[in-house]
């Protein structure tokens, strides 16, 4: 299929690069809006929006960034961890400038494993529903996510 020049330089920006590293899509053969519809299909058969589980990770995420590097249980068995990381990186979205590049590194997520948090992630995931692609180290899963998200409520 033939793109436009303007979705050819979209897409570009979810690609890898100098600013993102392995970009946003990792091995997913799919576009960024595929993979946004197929995930929200899955949130609304759960229930929730992509706006509530953004807004519930970044709970999460504040309370690890403020624990300072210690180790918390955010629920039987899973903990996670805030690491530090100089610089920042942009939205693949124009226009929303850049996100501290921190990381929170979830363990033990029954059934997911380990998870990734980053500001960016959180904020992919509550504007615009974008959970990033299969393969890629920062894509969440919308059920680990939501997993996560109902965590947070406790």
């Amino acid at each position: 299929m033939k793109r436009s020049p303007e979705e050819s330089e979209i897409l570009g920006n979810f690609t890898p690069s100098k600013f993102s590293g392995d970009g946003f899509l990792g091995t997913d053969p799919r576009t960024p809006q595929e993979i946004i519809v197929e995930d929200a299909l899955e949130l609304e058969r759960a229930g929730i929006d992509a706006a509530a589980i953004g807004n519930a990770l970044g709970v999460l995420f504040d309370r690890a960034l403020q624990a300072m590097g210690a180790m918390i249980e955010i629920m039987p068995g899973v903990t996670a961890r805030y690491h530090e990381s100089r610089g920042v990186i942009p939205s693949p979205f124009r226009g929303e400038g850049a996100f501290e590049k921190g990381e929170v590194a979830v363990s033990g997520l029954p059934g997911f494993g380990d998870v990734i948090l980053t500001r960016l992630s959180i904020h992919l995931i509550e504007r615009h529903g974008f959970f990033q692609g299969r393969g890629q180290r920062y894509r969440i899963e919308p059920g680990a996510a939501l997993m996560l998200a109902r965590a947070s409520a406790r």
